[in-house]
C-alpha cells in the first residue's frame, strides 16, 4: 500500500473536495475483489498498480522486478495508449477526446480476460465518480463511452462487475429523466 501512496504522491481525483489519487487504485482493486470475486493475488496487485505508468511514471522493469512478470504484463495491457503530439495540434477538444476513446476502444479489444476484468473494475470506480464529478455533455460522452466499454468487454469475463456498470449505468439514466 505504502508503494501505491508514493507512486501517486501530490495527485488527486477530480472534483470538489478531492481525495488522493492513492485512493482509486485501492477502489479499484476493492471492486475487483469485493463485486468481482477475484482471488488471484496478481491479478489484485495488478489492480492496485494500474496506473502507475502513466499516472506515476513508474519503469516497467521497476514494476517486474518487485512484482514479478504476469503483473507487469497486466500493468501494460491497463495502460493507455495517449495519441502524439503530431496526432493533437490541429484538432478541437472534442476532437481529441473523439481520438482518445477510439484508442482507449482499441487497447481494451486487444486485452486479456484478466485485463478486462481489472479494466471493468476501474470503470466501475471511474463511472461512479464522473457521476458525481461531470455534468452536461461531459457526464453524458462518459456515459457513451462507458457503454461502448460493457459492448466490447464480453460478460463473461466477469458477470458480478459487468452487471454492476449497467447498474451504475441504468440508475444514472433513471435519475437523468426524473
Amino acid at each position: 500500500m505504502r508503494y501505491i501512496v508514493e507512486k501517486h504522491d501530490g495527485s488527486y481525483r477530480d472534483g470538489d473536495f478531492a481525495l488522493p489519487y492513492a485512493t482509486h487504485p485501492v477502489e479499484v482493486c476493492n471492486n475487483l475483489r469485493y463485486v468481482g470475486g477475484v482471488t488471484d493475488p496478481e491479478l489484485l496487485c495488478a489492480a492496485l498498480l494500474h496506473d502507475v505508468f502513466e499516472e506515476g511514471g513508474t519503469d516497467p522493469a521497476e514494476i517486474e522486478s518487485e512484482f514479478g512478470s504476469r503483473v507487469r504484463a497486466l500493468v501494460d495491457e491497463l495502460t493507455r495508449t495517449e495519441p502524439t503530439q503530431s496526432q493533437v495540434n490541429a484538432l478541437t477538444k472534442d476532437e481529441v477526446w473523439l481520438l482518445r476513446s477510439g484508442l482507449l476502444f482499441t487497447d481494451i479489444s486487444a486485452m486479456s480476460p484478466d485485463a478486462m476484468a481489472i479494466k471493468l473494475a476501474d470503470r466501475l470506480a471511474n463511472f461512479r465518480q464522473a457521476a458525481v464529478t461531470r455534468k452536461g455533455e461531459k457526464l453524458r460522452r462518459y456515459i457513451r463511452q462507458t457503454k461502448k466499454i460493457v459492448d466490447i468487454i464480453p460478460k463473461s469475463v466477469n458477470p458480478c462487475l459487468w452487471k454492476a456498470i449497467n447498474r451504475e449505468l441504468s440508475a444514472i439514466s433513471r435519475k437523468s429523466k426524473s
